[in-house]
């Protein structure tokens, strides 16, 4: 029998359908997708790119967003290795030579405080969201250029940095039909875990989930949303730079615009795996979903050399799907709630 419920729930989980197909599609389209060095590319890659989404997914439950995290990430891959390089050329680091793991407490802390510093502009200073976390992502990005006046910051063959590298570059084992997993994968993997597991059955979870449903009720059942809302900027801003440590060993050599353009990336893997726009929904099951999904595609269209051209305006559909199928969440649930209410009429 058709309900909205049910039509509701197959859009919500039709991520999962829709990465199937695009998985067989692109294995007859090309024959060095389904080998085992491209499958453990497309997972690295999916590895950056999840740990993102999966800070945005807190915020975008809690019926807030974070602009700022591209800039985070950006600044947390720079930031480390610019602390342990030594000055001029060909490293472009400080001369500080800092001992790497320091470096990495630091990166981490950084990207904390600048998510908590987002969290306390918006709740104490009554600051919109959207003006805050741009003006952040702005600024940072000035940041980075100002470290370094625009030159690349690299570790190449320099053992210090090999250090910050580990995390994004190394390989944890090989598993058959898989090719070598990254620590990172590993490492995105269990993130999620502790994820799924605090949105599912924790109560700060419970607590976003009504924050972001309805933030005057949740006030009125006496959850604290200032305090919520500034933990979940935090979150954000922390596993942006922990995704920077990561991307920092898969490029080496990191520019000054790192990261720049990939908040928009970020947005279309949440909402397409379920996380709605509005607030109060959403699942890091569904999350990983559309990171698996938007990596999927980007590697296979790279295997069917697909012009960059091409592949920026793919990726401008695939963001259009997204708010398409938010819209339609939405539409759903508010004749879902109609239909309910006529029938205890």
């Amino acid at each position: 029998m058709f309900t909205y419920d049910r039509l509701l729930f197959l859009i919500d989980h039709l991520i999962w359908a829709i990465l199937i197909i695009v998985f067989v599609f692109f294995i007859f389209q090309s024959e060095h997708f389904l080998t085992e060095r491209n499958i453990s590319n497309i997972m690295a890659a999916a590895a950056v790119l999840g740990v993102l989404v999966a800070g945005q997914t807190f915020v975008l439950i809690s019926g807030n967003f974070d602009l700022s995290t591209e800039s985070t990430l950006g600044m947390a891959a720079l930031f480390g290795i610019w602390m342990i390089v030594p000055a001029g050329v060909p490293t472009n680091g400080n001369g500080i030579l800092m001992n790497p793991y320091l470096s990495i407490i630091l990166t981490l802390s950084m990207g904390a405080a600048i998510g908590y510093a987002i969290g306390c502009l918006i709740t104490h200073g009554k600051m919109h969201n959207f003006i805050v976390t741009l003006a952040s992502l702005i600024i940072i990005r000035g940041l980075m250029m100002a470290f370094t006046e625009g030159a690349p910051v690299s570790g190449f063959n320099n053992p210090r940095a090999d250090v910050f590298y580990w995390l994004g570059h190394e390989k944890a084992f090989k598993v058959p039909g898989f090719g070598n997993i990254f620590v990172a994968v590993i490492a995105t993997g269990l993130i999620y875990f502790i994820c799924h597991l605090i949105l599912k059955h924790h109560k700060f979870g419970r607590e976003l989930y009504a924050i972001g449903g309805n933030r005057e009720a949740a006030a009125a059942l006496g959850i604290n949303v200032d305090r919520r809302i500034r933990q979940v900027y935090l979150l954000s801003g922390l596993l942006a730079a922990l995704a920077g440590w990561m991307l920092a060993g898969r490029v080496v050599s990191v520019q000054s615009n790192l990261g720049e353009g990939f908040i928009f990336t970020v947005f279309a893997g949440a909402v397409i795996g379920g996380v709605s726009l509005q607030g109060g929904r959403g699942t890091m099951l569904g999350a990983l979903g559309g990171v698996l999904l938007l990596s999927t595609i980007d590697r296979g269209l790279n295997l069917m050399h697909v012009s960059v051209f091409w592949i920026k305006v793919i990726q401008g559909m695939i963001i259009l799907l997204a708010m398409l199928l938010d819209a339609q969440r939405v539409r759903l649930r508010e004749l879902s709630n109609i239909a309910t209410s006529e029938k205890k009429l």
